[in-house]
């Protein structure tokens, strides 16, 4: 069988090889060490801190540094300051609760897009409800999908919204899981220029490992992104950058009160903060460790990559291309709202009222890994190298609707 066309990162992206690296021999050091004294020194301080002999066997770990390392890996991929404070968490759920209990703890109205991923929604509605706050979504997603909604018209929306309605807060999706990108650091910026702004939180799940570096830290109080998707470490990792200089304390403050009254109660979380602090605690809870080593894994596979943007745009044309060949109608946003992510629509009925399940499955007989949804739409995410030999030819005949 032919290699596999991976262009399915919704959930999880394929591991890189630097991840599986990793990951193969951490397993091994665990299967050596268990829970001895070489392991809580390997945790702290990498290879370095264990016997010599141990680079020679775990190769693939050469790159962990403790947690203190990982997170100055992750600013860097972020091109933050130095001194960017980096949370880390087992479940995305976890920071996204101390979004909405930051948002509104503070704010009456708060700004959203229906961009949103429906799960963080939901959450930021319990929390305004719990403290009788609003929150004002504005519509952007069909428009934008449909190519109606060139940049500039789609700022113009939101920030008049946001006059209109009165908000004080936002929360904004930086690329959605539809492929649209929104444009948020022009956003924040025109509207603190004219308005009170007093929290703004960026989920940038589906932009992180897929776009450039961009600095996270001075035009929102948080950041919320991943390295299970588009930066190849798969084993679920949330990550939060924060550190405006407005914000900071607040933030600390937060996550402070939510760990100690156990709104938020994450393993991982509190493990990683108190081994980079150097605080050992017996009694604590038994944490799963391999999203560390998987996600340093991927870090190294993507450090000094340069900028995949291109190459997955230059992607989804051609991919565009061979969908309307072969039955498919491509949803384009303007070229300055797209990202790595194409949406095809069926022109088929028939296949409209297949199961996403049964769509998917055709599409892998094919020789495609890509996610499926209701009515005959599914989801290509573009890879960040150009399509190599015949892909595009996979990709034509696994499309195709005669087949």
């Amino acid at each position: 069988m032919s290699e596999l066309l991976y262009l399915d990162t919704a959930r999880l992206g394929r591991m890189s090889p630097g991840a599986a690296t990793a990951l193969r021999d951490f397993v091994a050091l665990a299967g050596d060490e268990g829970g001895g004294l070489y392991l809580d020194r390997f945790l702290a301080g990498g290879l370095p801190a264990c016997p010599d002999s141990f680079a020679a066997r775990f190769p693939g770990l050469a790159g962990w540094r403790g947690i203190g390392g990982l997170k100055a890996d992750l600013r860097s991929l972020a091109d933050g300051r130095p001194d960017l404070p980096v949370l880390l968490a087992s479940r995305s759920a976890s920071l996204v609760k101390l979004a909405a209990r930051l948002l509104f703890h503070p704010c009456r109205n708060v700004l959203t897009t229906d961009l949103d991923w429906p799960v963080y929604a939901a959450t930021l509605a319990a929390e305004a409800s719990r403290g009788g706050r609003t929150i004002t979504t504005v519509a952007v997603r069909d428009a934008a999908l449909a190519g109606r909604l060139a940049e500039d018209e789609l700022i113009d929306r939101v920030c008049r919204r946001f006059a209109e309605a009165g908000c004080d807060g936002l929360y904004l999706t930086a690329v959605s899981n539809l492929g649209v990108r929104l444009p948020c650091e022009r956003i924040v910026r025109r509207l603190e220029a004219d308005h009170t702004v007093r929290v703004t939180v960026v989920d940038g799940a589906q932009e992180f490992g897929q776009f450039p570096p961009a600095d996270r830290g001075p035009y929102c109080d948080l950041y919320l992104a991943g390295s299970h998707k588009w930066l190849g470490g798969y084993h679920p990792l949330s990550i939060g950058f924060y550190g405006r200089g407005r914000s900071r304390d607040r933030v600390e403050t937060i996550l402070g009160s939510m760990t100690r009254r156990g709104d938020l109660d994450d393993p991982l979380l509190r493990f990683s903060t108190r081994l980079e602090a150097g605080v050992c605690d017996p009694l604590a809870e038994t944490v799963n460790l391999t999203p560390l080593f998987s996600t340093q894994g991927a870090v190294g596979d993507s450090q000094g990559f340069g900028n995949p943007l291109p190459a997955r745009l230059s992607n989804l044309d051609a991919a565009a291309t061979v969908a309307v060949g072969s039955g498919w109608r491509p949803l384009l946003p303007s070229p300055a709202l797209r990202s790595g992510i194409l949406l095809l629509q069926c022109e088929a009925g028939a296949v409209r009222t297949d199961d996403p399940e049964t769509t998917r499955a055709s599409l892998r007989r094919g020789g495609v890994a890509a996610t499926a949804y209701p009515g005959g739409l599914i989801r290509l995410s573009m890879p960040s190298i150009d399509f190599q030999g015949g892909q595009l030819n996979t990709l034509s005949d696994a499309l195709r609707l005669d087949r």
